[in-house]
């Protein structure tokens, strides 16, 4: 038994290689932290610019918001009429006219088509009118909507010509200024 216990004491073992592994290892450990440090590093100063371009947003919100609430607050003391005049350029003849009120939910509508015009105008300019005097005093907006659609010249012209008309009679109606040289 003497001799079991000689070999045992007499085992020796080579750790220098299984350091080497140890100490690769950490390099690699310690490298990989450095690097992702660095990254560490940009993602927070990318994220800080995000944040800021975030605050300038939402500041700039803020003061459109606080520009839309006066304009809310401003439109609730006011009548708004918003007039469009369409057509179909493949049908010049079949043309219509809207008439839509802030608080409206539709737009009421003149077809102008063959014959009718000059009756169809003289029931618009009534009901324009009859929106004016409904306003019971307030300031009325009288404006021909510039929503992308075609409209003919003459028609432009004949609704500028009531927009006067009544802007004349009354010192409560006023008239957004339309280009008529674009039409």
């Amino acid at each position: 038994m003497r001799r079991s216990g000689r070999r045992r004491n007499d085992i020796l073992i080579d750790l220098t290689s299984l350091l080497d592994v140890i100490f690769i290892l950490l390099m690699v450990v310690l490298a990989r932290q450095q690097i992702s440090g660095m990254d560490m590093d940009e993602q927070t100063a990318r994220l800080k610019a995000e944040q800021a371009a975030l605050q300038a947003e939402k500041a700039e919100t803020m003061d459109e918001y606080r520009l839309y609430s006066a304009q809310n607050d401003l439109t609730e003391k006011m009548v708004i009429i918003s007039v469009t005049a369409t057509f179909d350029p493949e049908n010049p003849r079949e043309r219509s006219l809207k008439i839509l009120r802030n608080g409206d939910d539709k737009p009421e509508v003149f077809p102008l088509s063959g014959g009718n015009t000059k009756e169809a105008y003289g029931k618009f300019e009534e009901r324009l009118a009859s929106c004016v005097k409904e306003a019971g005093g307030l300031p009325v907006v009288l404006s021909l909507a510039d929503d992308g659609s075609e409209i003919l010249y003459r028609d432009a012209q004949r609704i500028q010509e009531i927009f006067n008309s009544l802007s004349s009679l009354s010192d409560d109606v006023y008239i957004r200024a339309m280009d008529t040289e674009d039409k």
